[in-house]
């Protein structure tokens, strides 16, 4: 059975940030929750994958509302898209299902290949 394209970009963290605990999450009790919980260096975020094209990032009306509670809640969320057909890591911090598409464009962070995996890890895990 072949890897979904969710499925290879968390193998594509998990083998390039190696400092970081992962758990991968499928949870069918409550919808809208990130795929991923991370935490490194004592700080935990959440981390949906998406590996697609999509303007909104392709984020479901649910997982809008989880990522926002979680976010005024104080927690930290980030979405981590691989476009299909393009070379690139694109990490959006979660703040951009709070406002408007245009900032979704504004609130990312793009890494093209080679990927620099360092500060893909400084990105998620600032130093305080």
């Amino acid at each position: 059975m072949s890897k979904t394209n969710e499925a290879k970009l968390f193998a594509l963290l998990k083998k390039h940030l190696q400092k970081v605990h992962f758990t991968r999450i499928e949870s069918y009790t409550e919808n809208g929750i990130p795929d991923v919980n991370a935490c490194c260096n004592g700080k935990e975020i959440w981390i949906e994958l998406k590996a697609n094209t999509h303007k909104d990032l392709g984020l479901s009306k649910w997982q809008k509302v989880w990522i926002a509670k979680r976010i005024k809640a104080g927690g930290t969320v980030f979405i981590a898209n691989r476009p299909l057909k393009e070379r690139a890591l694109k990490i959006y911090r979660g703040s951009v299902v709070l406002g408007s598409l245009t900032s979704a464009q504004e609130a990312h962070t793009t890494f093209h290949e080679p990927i620099n995996w360092e500060l893909v890890q400084r990105m998620l895990f600032p130093s305080p």
